[in-house]
């Protein structure tokens, strides 16, 4: 994630001057999220973090799928994220807090899936801190850490659509690959491109949470997938979460876990509908 003034440069003198200006033009901005392991007991009640105990109001639920309890990945006090124009359509106040199954069993290509992660908004007033829940593993319990935003331009990945309408040689994807892929060692953000690991996903997002499993390329050959196909430039991310030592975070084979929500959903504020996808690889 980079400025767009370095990224052109960047592009220039990695030998990709062809396809700078596209390049350049298809950033978006973002909110990069960087990670600090800290006590638990030393980030104060409602800060953003990642890992450690939830910050919840009284009468919170801790959610469960299977009956088992989700674990929690951390949470956003949106107050600190007001002065970043990419984040506009989430409400000024409140927490955002985002759950995952333990076990990580599933990746988002089956609408079975469902219920497997959790965004829960809730007021940022009145809260105190959860104690885990018994049946959480030890392992799903995450180390705590502070966290610092800070804008950012992402990048297209060149994995995308996009790059392959640009008809980039071999010499010149293996260029992009290696800038884009090198520039940051982790890739926590709000908003923004997705960094993929293995290929787009709106489509994927849409079909599934349509009900149509994705696992294979028959799901694609569903007769309702050109019903609706139209829909899926209507979801953007929301959150990328790499794989992060910080937190004791790895997803997959160092992977990364992807929150995608509609835009009308967002401005409802049912975050309820967010879908998750893990990609790794």
């Amino acid at each position: 994630m980079t400025s767009t003034d370095t990224f052109r440069q960047s592009l220039m003198e990695a030998g990709l001057g062809r396809v700078a200006s596209q390049l350049t033009d298809a950033l978006e901005p973002s909110v990069s999220i960087q990670t600090a392991p800290l006590a638990d007991d030393a980030i104060p009640v409602g800060a953003s973090k990642f890992g450690g105990q939830p910050d919840v109001p009284v009468d919170f639920e801790w959610p469960l799928w299977n009956g088992a309890p989700l674990s929690f990945l951390g949470q956003i006090n949106l107050a600190n994220i007001t002065q970043y124009a990419c984040t506009a359509a989430l409400p000024p106040t409140g927490l955002l807090s985002f759950f995952y199954d333990p076990e990580q069993s599933t990746w988002g290509f089956d609408p079975k899936d469902r219920g497997s992660w959790s965004v829960r908004l809730t007021s940022n007033s009145d809260l105190q801190r959860a104690t885990f829940p018994a049946g959480l593993p030890d392992h799903a319990r995450y180390t705590p850490c502070q966290l610092t935003f800070s804008d950012s331009m992402t990048p297209i990945s060149w994995q995308s659509d996009t790059i392959e309408k640009l008809e980039l040689s071999d010499e010149e994807l293996d260029l992009y690959m290696d800038l884009t892929e090198s520039e940051d060692s982790l890739r926590h953000h709000l908003f923004g491109l997705p960094q993929e690991v293995q290929n787009e996903m709106q489509l994927k997002c849409q079909l599934v949470s349509n009900g149509i499993n994705c696992g294979d390329l028959e799901g694609y050959q569903d007769t309702r997938v050109p019903m609706l196909k139209p829909g899926a430039a209507d979801w953007r991310l929301l959150l990328q979460i790499d794989s992060d030592d910080n937190a004791g975070w790895m997803w997959g084979d160092s992977g990364r876990l992807y929150f995608w929500i509609t835009n009308d959903s967002l401005q409802s504020r049912k975050f309820e509908n967010i879908w998750m996808i893990l990609q790794c690889g």
